[in-house]
């Protein structure tokens, strides 16, 4: 039915209702924006739930399409610019109002309910009771857009993904922290600094360069900076509007790399730091940790209804200090303490802008600039204390990204176009001074550097052919990364045989999905073509080579809220001009040679699993889901260095050495995941389970890994508040081998079962007009490792000094002014 349209509105409705919406909006509901309403705000999640396929466009092209598919009449004010920007997609099952909230989110609209239908204004300056409630006991569909990038609910991806909002985030000092929650990664091999922050997502992380694809924003990062002294994101938690994780073979959407897994973090708009209703305004948090943390923000955030900009300026800093172990450990030579030496001290600056353009543009700028002044020790995961030699290890650690990207979504099934380029900036530079027993000084400066930039570009079509509802995007990607290091020691500079060099990537895409017999049965099909080139400046020739990576997945509606789901994908990671080209006494262990005939390492994996997710099973407004997922994979040309230990001796180091492809290893597993939630309470469990082979030995590679359990509780004991107690238990682990021979001694990989409990609290109060606290406030708090239990990770010997963090309290406050 063709829309009818009133001045200052657009209404999607029948004739028969049109003389009730002329009353209504004469009486002006929806013009006034006055607190006092004629009907209650909706209450989200109520009503039938349905599937829904909104395609990326304006809001008002999006409202429209929900009117339409729910068969209900939702009137919004035309001249609103809030209309006229850009709208997320919808896909997935819902209610209408669960759908009206994720399109409405940081627009500063609202909803009101009508007999007539639904009615979008602008959000009063003061929330009234029913709409903050509604807000509260929100439940809205995990949506992922990482796996395929194409919105899609988690329950129904073929594959293994988490998603974590920024409450998730709550407690944690960086993102690899609150990531170590999550089914399928591990963490904790390390000395619990932020720049030294030990991760792996199925089976790779830390240790294991780019096997795990790192993203802010779609730009690319290396955690480690090829040194390995180092593995942190160069991220900022308050920063994050969520962060996802897609675990196992995932080339076919982000390219070389994705042998473990991708983990993509969004950053913030300026809508994210203002209070509900306001346009403009200022934010800011307060934040200590009792394990030595500190950290305030401040936040100026402007994003008028009526203009067509927003800007968001952001600035932090923050201190992490000695740090404290859940034990005593030894640290050789007689020394027995629980401490860390360490002092980071951290520095972030963020602005955004965004320009909504006529005809569904828009577009966006950004930069963001970390930078984090440390002492700490020379390898920063494994050594807790200061060497006796040459003190800390002084240096700043940074990143700086400069992002643009550009939008266009015209209302066309055929054109949705997503348009990005950028410019990154990662680096690390330390060293040490001291004198020597001689009275000469030593003095060593080491600096690695990161360069990267880039550009993606892809069109999302909507259509329908073949009895099917078809999603299909289409995209190129390309990228140079250029990798530099200085090594200065006494005035003498150490030459790498693989430093500098470049990496040239180039990838192009094709993701499908077609929805048959009402959405009963979804195929997903995909493809990518990639072309790389890596070149070692100081070397002739150059090394290069393609790959393709397929991807087949299903998803089959098995009735009364079960899906089967299916997925077959490769993934691939070229060599690195380290691998190739390295050459020399590059460390006192080994005597480099390089190997230029080395191929990419490949992975073929299934997956396999089954999902439930029902509402109102129970009790009216509850929420029941479950998803598990087993993954049977194969690595081939896997590389790793390979020392000559009966060959002959190098003039310098201890051996000869080279990066080879060896034998294939199997990778299965299993995740199991739970979640029962009402409007007060819920509960939520997983298990997991990983064992990594090396085909030709039977030996566990890189490491072993322990099954773990984890449950998690949370509920409102009062108004606006919630509780969170979380436990972990790492089983014992099975080890092979069980043992290893250092420095004349036999040593045990661990053979304990580690447990940890978390608790925390969020309280957002009510606060009343011209509180000095603002006009929202909210304070988190909590104890992390409540009992100050210790956790080894697998990887590591019984006698190791990492241990883990001991008992952690914190607490922050977040006012938004």
């Amino acid at each position: 039915m063709s829309p009818v349209y009133m001045p200052g509105f657009v209404l999607r409705t029948n004739p028969l209702k049109q003389a009730l919406y002329r009353a209504l909006l004469g009486a002006g509901l929806v013009l006034t924006g006055s607190p006092t309403v004629a009907a209650p705000a909706v209450e989200v999640a109520q009503g039938p739930v349905q599937r829904f396929l909104v395609p990326p466009g304006t809001l008002a092209q999006a409202l429209d399409s929900l009117a339409r598919q729910a068969r209900v009449s939702i009137a919004y004010d035309g001249q609103l610019e809030a209309i006229a920007k850009p709208a997320r997609g919808l896909d997935g099952e819902f209610s209408l109002d669960e759908g009206l909230a994720m399109l409405l989110a940081g627009t500063g609209l609202e909803v009101l309910v009508v007999p007539e239908g639904r009615i979008v204004r602008r959000r009063p300056q003061v929330p009234d009771a029913a709409s903050v409630a509604a807000a509260e006991h929100a439940t809205l569909s995990e949506v992922t857009v990482l796996g395929t990038r194409l919105a899609l609910d988690v329950m129904k991806y073929p594959g293994s993904v988490a998603v974590l909002d920024d409450t998730a985030l709550d407690g944690t000092v960086n993102v690899i922290e609150a990531l170590g929650r999550v089914p399928g990664v591990a963490s904790g091999s390390d000395s619990g600094r932020s720049i030294g922050s030990q991760f792996t997502v199925r089976g790779f992380g830390y240790g294991s360069e780019d096997r795990v694809i790192v993203l802010q924003d779609g730009v690319r990062r290396s955690s480690s900076l090829y040194s390995n002294h180092v593995s942190t994101f160069r991220s900022d938690n308050d920063l994050l509007k969520r962060v996802e994780v897609v675990k196992g073979a995932s080339s076919v959407s982000h390219g070389g790399g994705a042998i473990g897994g991708v983990i993509g973090m969004t950053t913030k708009d300026a809508g994210d730091f203002l209070a509900a209703g306001e346009e403009r305004g200022v934010a800011a948090k307060l934040a200590y940790q009792t394990n030595n943390y500190r950290e305030v923000y401040l936040a100026g955030a402007l994003a008028p209804a009526d203009k067509p900009y927003e800007l968001l300026v952001y600035g932090k800093r923050g201190r992490v200090g000695d740090l404290r172990l859940s034990r005593t450990v030894d640290k050789g030579s007689g020394v027995f303490n629980r401490d860390v030496d360490n002092r980071e001290d951290l520095e972030v600056g963020f602005i955004k802008a965004a320009w909504n353009l006529p005809h569904g543009q828009r577009a966006a700028l950004s930069y963001y600039d970390f930078a984090e002044d440390t002492e700490v020790t020379w390898q920063t995961l494994f050594h807790s204390g200061y060497s006796t030699t040459t003190g800390p290890v002084r240096g700043t650690l940074r990143q700086r990204d400069m992002v643009a990207s550009y939008t266009l979504q015209p209302g066309s099934p055929w054109l949705n176009v997503s348009a990005m380029a950028y410019h990154a900036v990662g680096s690390y530079d330390r060293g040490y001074e001291y004198v020597l027993s001689s009275g000469a000084q030593r003095k060593l400066d080491y600096e690695n550097k990161d360069t990267r930039r880039g550009l993606r570009l892809n069109n999302q079509m909507y259509f329908d052919a073949l009895g099917a509802r078809h999603r299909l995007i289409v995209g190129v990607d390309y990228e140079r990364r250029n990798e530099d290091a200085s090594y200065v020691l006494d005035g003498v500079t150490t030459v790498f045989g693989s430093i500098p060099n470049t990496y040239d990537d180039l990838g192009l895409f094709l993701q499908e999905e077609a929805s048959f017999l009402d959405d009963r049965l979804v195929v997903h099909l995909g493809g990518r073509y990639d072309r790389f080139q890596r070149k070692v400046n100081a070397n002739e020739g150059e090394y290069s080579n393609s790959h393709f990576s397929p991807r087949v997945g299903v998803s089959v509606a098995a009735g009364q809220g079960w899906h089967l789901l299916g997925n077959y994908s490769e993934s691939f990671r070229a060599p690195t001009p380290h691998e190739t080209s390295s050459s020399g006494p590059l460390n006192p262990h080994y005597y480099y040679l390089p190997n230029p005939d080395l191929k990419p390492e490949t992975v073929r994996e299934f997956e396999w699993g089954v999902s439930f997710d029902r509402r109102s099973m129970f009790v009216d407004g509850d929420r029941l889901r479950m998803k598990s997922t087993y993954f049977d994979g194969t690595i081939d040309n896997l590389i790793k260095l390979q020392p000559d230990l009966t060959g002959p001796k190098p003039p310098e180091s201890n051996h000869y050495a080279t990066y080879e492809n060896v034998d294939k290893v199997e990778r299965r597993g299993y995740e199991l995941t739970t979640a029962y939630s009402t409007r007060r309470a819920g509960v939520d469990l997983s298990y997991e389970h990983l064992k990594q082979r090396d085909k030709a030995t039977g030996r566990f590679t890189p490491q072993a890994y322990a099954d773990r359990v984890r449950v998690g509780v949370h509920f409102s004991p009062f108004e606006r508040m919630r509780v969170n107690v979380d436990v972990s238990h790492w089983r014992k682990p099975d080890q092979n081998p069980e043992t290893v021979v250092s420095g004349g001694r036999t040593l045990w990989y661990v053979r304990d079962d580690f447990t940890q409990v978390n608790v925390g609290v969020r309280w957002a109060p009510r606060l009343v007009d011209g509180s000095l606290l603002g006009k929202e406030i909210e304070i988190s708090a909590g104890v992390n490792n409540l009992f100050d239990q210790p956790y080894i990770n697998a990887l590591n010997v019984e006698t190791t000094t990492r241990v883990g963090k001991g008992r952690n309290a914190f607490l922050s406050l977040t006012s938004r002014f």
